[in-house]
């Protein structure tokens, strides 16, 4: 199929109208792809779409557009320059932001590439591209960080900050093997994979990008999270290892445009000890009176190995609230919790869960006061996971990976489905 077909093909399953919660979810995607891990940005009434489309063994990112806060969307158009110059796993989507600069709207897509090559030697890259002509072409892909270093690098995260600036978080494996062997000889030996750092970067309108390190000994393969306030300070979140393996949310502050962190606090003392990865990374978002609002998943103990969602906030970066649970069903097990503020100063919550053997999409609020909705299911019948979601005209927009319950392998043909909530 060549791309000619690929688009006049998605052009029908992208322009659909996207309707209210109890109505079918339209999709979008290239036909007869494996489409996943998708993410969603907005600004007014332009929304735009990204996620990863692999056929044939050849992983490309694709963006679609919507000039009407999400109602409708444009066919998708292919980011990366090179064919199957992408990858990405169900923590490391590609990330899209909707910047101004001058008046000019435009459109920055990370996204990371996967080396196949041993731990010490491999380069594991985040790639980005930018259009500044309403999605419609892209500049040729570039590295996102310093190049020369070796190690595994991914789990990204986008946000946009003032005059036109893009800040963008990842974790960095550079000097991972010198990091094992510090640990263990201060006691503290670790266990599973190697440690990373997180780093951070401000992509300014004229392409310079300017890195610097955030916090090191990071929990290998969870996602960040990044947000800007409209004074341009600039929060991430990630999970951290905290001494005894403990994986717990962590938090840093910067009040310099993201050239300098101040120093991480523990958002939760959870306590949830793994040696390995959870893979199952924060959402964070700020509003306008500068409360902190952050959603993550860890383990509970009244069911061993049982997880569970929590929501808290902070008004200055340095205190959480106590953690609230989020009201899941006995049955499910859930994960991947995304949130965006919404119209009336609460917060919107959306994650999967699993219950019964099949994976769904579930949502609520939280309104002003911290008090939960009863949630609300907004997938069907089919496989949905890794739910993302937006503030748009006049609603939320939530967009998932949807495969048919039927499938009998993750390699089949998928989907990405689209809901408006009013």
């Amino acid at each position: 199929m060549n791309r000619t077909t690929v688009i006049a093909a998605a052009m029908c399953l992208a322009c659909v109208e996207i309707a209210g919660t109890q109505s079918p979810s339209p999709a979008i995607g290239v036909p007869g792809a494996l489409n996943a891990t998708p993410s969603l940005a907005a600004s007014a009434r332009t929304v735009a779409a990204v996620w990863t489309a692999t056929q044939a063994a050849m992983t490309n990112v694709y963006l679609a557009t919507s000039s009407d806060g999400g109602v409708t969307f444009s066919p998708p158009r292919r980011v990366n320059d090179v064919d199957g110059d992408a990858g990405a796993t169900t923590e490391q989507p590609p990330r899209v932001v909707i910047s101004s600069t001058a008046g000019a709207r435009a459109f920055t897509v990370v996204w990371s590439k996967r080396d196949t090559g041993p731990q010490q030697t491999r380069r594991d890259i985040v790639r980005m591209a930018r259009s500044t002509d309403g999605g419609r072409t892209f500049s040729a892909a570039r590295v996102a960080h310093d190049p020369k270093f070796s190690g595994a690098r991914g789990w990204e995260s986008l946000a946009v900050g003032r005059d036109g600036a893009v800040h963008a978080v990842w974790l960095d494996g550079r000097d991972a093997e010198k990091k094992i062997a510090d640990m263990a000889h201060s006691g503290m030996p670790h266990k599973g994979q190697p440690p990373q750092d997180i780093y951070h970067a401000a992509i300014t309108p004229d392409g310079r990008i300017v890195e610097n390190l955030i916090a090191t000994g990071v929990c290998f393969c969870c996602k960040t999270a990044v947000a800007v306030d409209a004074r341009g300070t600039v929060y991430a979140a990630w999970r951290h290892i905290f001494p005894g393996s403990m994986r717990d949310i962590a938090f840093a502050t910067s009040d310099d445009d993201g050239r300098h962190f101040g120093p991480f606090v523990r958002v939760s003392d959870d306590k949830w000890e793994l040696n390995g990865c959870p893979e199952d990374g924060p959402a964070l978002a700020v509003d306008r009176a500068g409360v902190i609002h952050i959603a993550w998943a860890t383990v509970v103990q009244d069911r061993e190995g049982q997880k569970a969602l929590f929501y808290a906030t902070s008004r200055d970066g340095k205190t959480f609230s106590p953690r609230a649970r989020l009201p899941v069903a006995d049955a499910a097990t859930p994960g991947h919790p995304q949130l965006a503020l919404a119209a009336d100063g609460g917060v919107a919550i959306v994650w999967d869960e699993l219950v019964a053997g099949l994976r769904r999409v579930s949502f609520t609020r939280v309104s002003r006061q911290g008090a939960f909705e009863r949630p609300q299911l907004l997938s069907g019948d089919e496989s949905a996971s890794y739910p993302v979601i937006v503030p748009v005209d006049r609603g939320l927009l939530v967009a998932w990976t949807s495969r048919s319950s039927s499938a009998k392998s993750a390699a089949e043909p998928s989907m990405i489905r689209m809901k408006r909530i009013p």
